[in-house]
């Protein structure tokens, strides 16, 4: 805890096995919080911190966003509707699929296999993004297309994930989840995803010892500010340099 925020904060490098392209990097930094509370208050805090960073960036760095972007209405757009009191749009996935208009706006979890559900691509995300006026959450995932660790949504049938991302830029800028709160639940979840649970009983017991009501968020620093700079290729933002099979002099 700092300064008696009610939470864990951080910033530190993630590293993913996944290929780099316009919208990935297999290191990047992300910005993380794990907070006592249910989705809607991780939403809310999310967008209090997006709010806070986009002001802050806005009052040191117009120059430089205005150099880039050529523009600073995105960011004022994006400050209107954060600081209006009226949160901003959420659309499930379930609503947002019927809204695409062609088929490479969607594609399946794992290629071919629609047991693991559906997901948008990042042209349905852009979609989205234009339809929503440039910011959008997307939430309630199929289950099995995330995480084991995110709670179910009541009614679903185990169908669908207390789960949303936060639309902007490139695309998903921020993943956030409300967690399974008593150990039964991630037991659960484990056999759902056919997790070995093994590998987790440290989480299982830590919900054992404390059960909680807890959700976490995780922004992509590189991506928020190809948001930022209206930049299209995220591999031009990081400060090293950090690419798969490609070796880098210190």
């Amino acid at each position: 805890h700092s300064g008696n925020l009610p939470g864990t904060y951080y910033v530190s490098p993630s590293f993913r096995g996944e290929d780099p392209d316009a919208t990935h990097l297999n290191q990047f930094y992300h910005v993380e919080c794990e907070l006592l509370g249910d989705m809607d208050t991780a939403m809310h805090i999310a967008e209090g911190y997006v709010a806070h960073l986009t002001n802050a960036m806005l009052k040191k760095h117009s120059n430089i966003i205005l150099n880039s972007a050529g523009t600073l209405s995105h960011v004022k757009d994006l400050l209107e509707k954060l600081e209006g009191g009226t949160p901003l749009p959420r659309v499930t996935l379930d609503k947002a699929i019927p809204m695409m208009p062609s088929t490479d706006c969607l594609e399946w979890v794992q290629d071919g296999q629609p047991q693991f559900g559906r997901k948008l691509t990042r042209k349905g995300e852009r979609v989205l993004i234009e339809k929503y006026g440039g910011a959008v959450w997307l939430t309630e995932m199929d289950h099995l297309g995330v995480a084991f660790y995110q709670a179910y949504v009541e009614g679903s049938g185990r169908r669908k994930a207390k789960a949303s991302d936060l639309l902007l830029g490139l695309g998903e800028t921020l993943g956030l989840g409300e967690r399974h709160s008593n150990p039964e639940m991630v037991q659960e979840a484990l056999r759902h995803h056919a997790v070995p649970e093994e590998s987790y009983k440290w989480y299982i017991n830590m919900r054992q010892v404390i059960p909680l009501l807890t959700s976490g968020w995780g922004m992509g620093t590189e991506r928020y500010l190809c948001w930022l700079l209206q930049h299209n290729d995220i591999r031009d933002i990081h400060i090293i340099p950090r690419m798969k099979a490609r070796k880098y002099m210190p």
